[in-house]
């Protein structure tokens, strides 16, 4: 199996070079990498024909660089490919598994802690899809390369701040077969904390591995709130589609009347289920079951400019019209629905909601969202100016030659705030992460306990934890920014 290992060590300098280093990760077929908190006790060295690789660059408040420490014997920590043979690495055994296939570490404990943690990153890094004569690195990999960057300079300022994390990370190949073999590693099983991964199918897996073994787990980018249940192991920081339709709901409802909303989808069936959602969010807003449904228009027009669409009943004369649009799969018809609103209005005021997915297209005019007043839901919500912000962004570059994305903002938030999380109250930190809220570089964090199941016998069981902090963004001055 492939272990990536310190894989965003690699972007130093140029593009050029994390291809190539790539190339040599994703050749080796058995690698490890950890973080060992630095002792007495003698280094091993890399084989010769993988050479090393120095970690533990220490954070320099004074310049605001991470630099090579002068004295190595203070260094927190080294970060080196290793090929371990397999007869050094064997399977677990009774000492380290129970017969019935449970870790023998400790559990979640409240208030338990170490003096070092094990953590697994679990990522699809794609290492079985990269073709080194083509010298490019798929386009699909970037998401975890660009996450696990942050998470990289996050476990470089989380030692220097004394919290000690043995890291293996590895490459789940976004399939079934890898992480089913993984799931039956010593990495997996000697970890109190699992990072990832991030397809549904994958998490699912994992999550089951972590209830049973009763391992922490962060799922920090998939948003489905169906993965698990009575699992209070589990923790999941992307809020999920119902979380994004009660805060548009919300900010709706907290600057326009309920008269003023409609709720518009297509004729399909995924997106006509997501208006209970939002009907719902009204309930609770309103504090009320017996409250007015806010209106509903489904669009059946199914032509490529919607040219049968008459939406000119809905524009409310004299007022503002509220348009609430959860789609995202087909870019065609948000454009095409956008250009509809805009010759219709009028002199009317429209304002539109719409979803996180409209930031990423490409084809649509931005005068139309300016016109429309467009605002959508984000879980992130930063400004590229402020000086936290910029510093860290400075720093990204510093390091790897290149500006960081928003997923690598993302990781190295996710990294420090679970890692401070940890330190401050051992393995049962998710007990915790409900009174502790944080601002974070991209956003503020959230958790809530969710509670689907009723558990007669604990009536205060949880089925796991999720971030409900969504962002509202509105698009002025040609630009996405916070809309608070």
């Amino acid at each position: 199996m492939i272990l990536v290992q310190n894989l965003l060590l690699l972007l130093s300098g140029n593009r050029a070079g994390l291809i190539g280093l790539c190339g040599c990760l994703f050749l080796v077929s058995c690698d490890s990498l950890k973080k060992v908190p630095v002792d007495n006790t003698p280094k091993t060295e890399a084989p010769e024909d993988l050479g090393e690789i120095q970690g533990g660059k220490v954070y320099n408040p004074e310049t605001g660089k991470y630099e090579n420490p002068i004295d190595q014997e203070s260094t927190v920590d080294t970060i080196s490919w290793t090929n371990t043979p397999l007869e050094e690495n064997p399977p677990i055994t009774s000492d380290g598994r129970l017969p019935d296939g449970t870790s023998t570490k400790p559990g979640m404990d409240p208030g338990q802690t170490m003096d070092i943690y094990d953590v697994a990153v679990c990522l699809p890094f794609l290492g079985n899809r990269f073709k080194e004569y083509e010298n490019k690195i798929n386009d699909k990999s970037m998401l975890a390369i660009n996450f696990y960057s942050g998470v990289k300079m996050a476990f470089d300022d989380l030692s220097s701040r004394g919290v000690r994390l043995n890291v293996n990370v590895l490459d789940t190949e976004a399939s079934d077969i890898k992480m089913n073999s993984l799931l039956q590693s010593s990495e997996l099983f000697e970890a109190e904390i699992i990072i990832g991964p991030v397809t549904t199918s994958n998490l699912k897996k994992t999550a089951e591995f972590a209830r049973k073994n009763k391992k922490v787990l962060i799922s920090p980018l998939n948003p489905n709130n169906k993965i698990t249940s009575g699992n209070p192991y589990f923790v999941q920081t992307n809020p999920s589609l119902e979380s994004h339709c009660q805060a548009i709901t919300k900010h709706a409802l907290d600057n326009h009347a309920a008269s003023e909303i409609v709720l518009l989808v297509r004729d399909k069936g995924a997106e006509k289920n997501r208006l209970k959602y939002f009907q719902d969010a009204q309930k609770t807003y309103k504090g009320s079951d017996s409250v007015a449904p806010l209106k509903e228009y489904i669009v059946r027009d199914n032509s490529s400019d919607l040219r049968d669409l008459d939406l000119m009943p809905l524009i409310q004369q004299g007022k503002t019209t509220v348009f609430v649009v959860p789609s995202w799969s087909n870019e065609n018809f948000i454009y095409a629905l956008m250009r509809k609103i805009s010759l219709v209005k009028g002199p009317n005021k429209v304002v539109v909601y719409g979803m996180p997915q409209w930031r990423e297209y490409t084809r649509i005019d931005f005068d139309y969202y300016e016109r429309l007043n467009l605002h959508i839901s984000s879980n992130s919500d930063y400004d590229i100016y402020d000086e936290p912000v910029k510093n860290f962004r400075q720093r990204y570059f510093d390091r790897f030659g290149m500006p960081p994305a928003e997923d690598a903002i993302i990781g190295y938030d996710l990294m420090m705030y679970f890692g401070q999380m940890v330190s401050q109250h051992g393995t049962g930190f998710p007990q915790k992460i409900d009174s502790e809220p944080a601002s974070l570089l991209h956003s503020d964090l959230d958790f809530q306990p969710v509670q689907r199941t009723v558990n007669i016998e604990n009536l205060d069981a949880v089925d796991f934890y999720e971030n409900k902090l969504v962002n509202i963004l509105k698009f002025e001055d040609y630009h996405f920014q916070s809309a608070k």
